[in-house]
């Protein structure tokens, strides 16, 4: 029989411990990461998951969210992605246990729904489809679906194998104008750029503000990286990569200045981000989505432009269910 505790702060260390060592999770899920938000943006109720002997065995990043008048356990609000981690011996039969009585759970504490943002696929280390099949079975629904690009590092044997030829020509267009690539921990700068670019291109903001970017740094100095393009050294484009786990690099934030465009840096940016992630032994680089509101509307450009690396689809879906 499973129990279920909720997540209170002297069980830190435990959690992120477990999401580290788990078969299906990334640092998303991960108390270091989800702390950087301020007290008072969520209503957190995560949930911790232990078996008949006392043995943590998967754990539930969720945050209370209102949808109108309706209480939402949420997992997670504030992320990507936040899923139910499991470890590597949690098999069907404890999956078949925990759906009904998370349903029940959230029922007794007079929740009006469950969401569940899955951990897409290419970050698992091993199979978890227990999870969504038992979703399935006791009625959850699919509420909604992004697609997301990522190219499968570990099938190319040269970065430029599937890089159409307008690329490839943009890439030694780039390096014959000088364009060099480098790490950098210019975010200031960079933010300049990202925060222009968004209120250009759709007068939006970028999700996180300058100051809780360098937070959340300063909490992953390894896992963070900015890679920026550079002429003459100044900073002409650049990609937030965050390396959720040792399988995957997820390309957060992409931008360029506009008076640069004609330097086509980014795509070498990205040629040289695949060459590293290669060499690093990273089993996917990660786009993320070109799909808004939900999936209900497509970025075709946004996708044709990643395609021309050699990425393709990989699905991010939310469960629902209806209390």
């Amino acid at each position: 029989m499973l129990k279920i505790e909720v997540y209170n702060q002297a069980y830190q260390q435990d959690w992120d411990n477990f999401v580290g060592a788990s078969r299906n999770g990334t640092f998303m899920q991960q108390r270091t990461f989800l702390n950087y938000h301020p007290p008072g943006r969520f209503v957190d109720c995560s949930l911790m998951v232990y078996n008949t002997h006392g043995k943590l065995i998967a754990v539930i990043p969720a945050a209370q969210k209102m949808v109108g008048q309706k209480k939402v356990f949420s997992s997670y609000p504030g992320a990507s992605h936040g899923g139910i981690i499991v470890d590597q011996k949690f098999g069907t039969s404890e999956a078949m246990a925990l759906v009904p009585l998370l349903t029940e759970y959230c029922k007794s504490n007079n929740f009006n729904a469950i969401e569940i943002k899955m951990i897409p696929r290419i970050y698992h280390f091993w199979p978890s489809d227990e999870i969504d099949f038992a979703l399935r079975y006791y009625g959850f629904s699919i509420g909604s679906s992004e697609l997301a690009t990522a190219l499968p590092l570990k099938e190319l044997a040269e970065p430029s194998n599937h890089l159409i030829e307008s690329t490839q020509r943009n890439i030694r267009k780039a390096q014959r104008l000088g364009v060099t690539i480098e790490e950098s921990n210019d975010l200031a700068t960079y933010w300049r750029i990202l925060t222009d670019n968004l209120k250009q291109k759709h007068n939006a903001e970028p999700t996180h503000t300058l100051e809780e970017i360098l937070d959340l740094t300063s909490r992953y100095p390894q896992s963070i990286k900015l890679f920026a393009a550079f002429l003459q050294g100044e900073m002409v484009s650049g990609v937030v990569a965050f390396l959720l786990n040792s399988r995957v690099i997820n390309c957060f934030y992409i931008a360029s200045n506009n008076k640069y465009q004609n330097l086509r840096s980014v795509e070498l940016l990205f040629y040289e981000l695949i060459s590293w992630g290669m060499e690093k032994g990273y089993y996917y680089l990660d786009w993320g989505i070109s799909t808004e509101d939900k999936g209900s509307r497509i970025n075709q450009g946004l996708f044709e432009f990643k395609e021309k690396f050699g990425g393709r689809g990989v699905l991010r879906e939310v469960y629902q269910l209806n209390l």
